[in-house]
């Protein structure tokens, strides 16, 4: 009793915007908040910052807090909340998803890749198959086969107007898609994947 005693009365603290009592939770439970994101996303720089997040996140809530008797396990879900959204932001930006689209299309994976982004190919790829008829051609025309609006415009005979605003529309569809569908474990392989992209670009 006397230990829930005394979380209650820390918890108090913090509610009433103590900074030495933020200083304590940020010192107790920061290594077990990062080592709980980091499982989550297999990645330290990812898991730094979504975790400084997380902490930022809790003081600015810290009224939310009057409801609360256990800290490590709420500490436990703001922190698969936040990871959560932290990588659907990350990922889930159009041109993330390019990105993602280009490098199925253009790398040759190795078996051991092949098998870690399969599930996550197959996410992309139904998204793509259930968009409406004539977006998804203009959308293959384009990302895959590398036509230009120009090209595409005269091959289905629209507008480069319609052609445009096709693959906004597609995009828009797959991002509403995969933020449906993909779950926190895919969101953190396509994270990875774009880290990877992205370095190698630079």
């Amino acid at each position: 009793m006397k230990t829930v005693l005394e979380e209650r009365d820390f918890i108090e603290h913090l509610i009433k915007g103590s900074d030495q009592a933020f200083q304590l939770l940020f010192e107790k439970y920061w290594t077990h908040v990062f080592g709980t994101v980091k499982k989550l996303v297999k990645s330290p720089e990812i898991a730094e910052d979504i975790t400084q997040e997380i902490f930022v996140k809790v003081w600015n809530r810290r009224k939310d807090l009057s409801s609360i008797n256990n800290i490590e396990a709420y500490l436990y879900t703001v922190s698969k909340n936040t990871t959560l959204d932290a990588l659907r932001k990350k990922v889930l930006l159009t041109d993330n998803i390019e990105h993602l689209i280009h490098y199925f299309k253009d790398q040759a994976l190795t078996p051991q890749q092949s098998l870690e982004y399969q599930e996550l190919q197959q996410n992309i790829q139904q998204a793509i198959d259930i968009l409406p008829e004539k977006v998804k051609e203009v959308f293959v025309l384009s990302r895959f086969e590398g036509l230009s609006h120009e090209e595409i415009s005269e091959k289905l005979n629209i507008s480069i107007t319609s052609s445009k605003t096709y693959i906004v529309r597609a995009l828009k569809l797959i991002r509403a898609h995969m933020a449906n569908n993909t779950d926190l474990p895919l969101l953190a392989m396509a994270a990875l994947l774009l880290e990877k992209i992205i370095s190698h670009t630079k």
